[in-house]
């Protein structure tokens, strides 16, 4: 029987699968946007996950094939909103367009609604990302502002109850 896809909770032991997950998913994609991500070490991705871990207004998700990591939503909140938390998802270029960004975001919603302190998601997504704005739509999103990082376009999103 082929592997299926499943949602866990990072843990600490995931640290090194989720650093090399996500080195590789910044070679496929302009949108992880995590600044020195090569100079993170896997005890510093371990502390890092346990502290997200610690709190109930972050979470860190991943979509596991098997034994590793194809895709990881995050929720973090924001330093300057605290009651709003901002959404990040990555997939694994080899699984786009197959449900597995929006598994992904379905259990942080649930998470959102269930589980966390937040009253607001949000999220930010470049205006050119067309799959991803409807992905966000379709699951409740809706666009509440937009202004340019450099040359791009990005759009403001926030999750609607």
């Amino acid at each position: 029987m082929a592997d299926e896809v499943h949602i866990k909770l990072a843990t600490a032991d995931d640290a090194a699968k989720v650093l090399d997950f996500l080195r590789q998913a910044a070679t496929e994609s302009d949108a992880v946007l995590i600044p020195h991500l090569a100079d993170v070490t896997a005890e510093q991705e371990r502390r890092n996950i346990e502290m997200i871990n610690s709190f109930d207004d972050c979470v860190i998700m991943l979509a596991m094939l098997g034994n590793q990591p194809i895709g990881i939503v995050t929720v973090m909140v924001l330093e300057k909103q605290p009651n709003a938390g901002e959404l990040g998802v990555v997939v694994a270029k080899p699984y786009w367009r197959n449900g597995i960004g929006q598994l992904l975001v379905g259990e942080a919603e649930y998470w959102f609604q269930n589980y966390s302190s937040l009253q607001r998601l949000v999220l930010t997504v470049f205006a050119e990302n067309v799959p991803a704005i409807r992905l966000y739509q379709k699951l409740g999103f809706r666009q509440t502002g937009q202004h340019r990082d450099g040359q791009r376009k990005v759009l403001e999103m926030e999750y609607q109850n």
